[in-house]
């Protein structure tokens, strides 16, 4: 769990940056939500950067930082969209980038023990 604390800290700023620019009234809550969750997504990237196993595959980790990237940026774009139908298609597709890229570096991470 402390080796993590990073990725975590990432995420909940991800979830907090979308509820910002969601859910708060303020004339620059669009910007500060996409802002926060730009920031934690970075943070949660540069983890699971550092944290990967250079003696496995490269593109592995690279495909989990993009995803998770990706999933983080159509979070924040669908915080602060006004329409219901882009919220919704893009919270869950920004989601499944999320989860995709952390199960792809769990897997990834889990392979490298096994091989140890």
């Amino acid at each position: 769990m402390k080796k993590n604390i990073f990725l975590i800290i990432g995420l909940l700023m991800v979830v907090a940056g979308v509820a910002i620019a969601y859910f708060a009234k303020f004339e620059l809550a669009d910007m500060t939500g996409f802002a926060l969750t730009m920031f934690g997504a970075g943070i949660a990237t540069s983890q699971l950067w550092q944290k990967r196993d250079k003696t496995q595959k490269t593109w592995l980790a690279v495909l989990a930082v993009s995803l998770v990237g990706v999933g983080a940026y159509l979070l924040g774009f669908g915080g602060f969209s006004k329409e219901t139908m882009t919220t919704v298609i893009t919270m869950v597709f920004g989601l499944v980038g999320i989860i995709a890229g952390l199960i792809i570096a769990a897997i990834q991470s889990k392979n490298a023990k096994q091989i140890e």
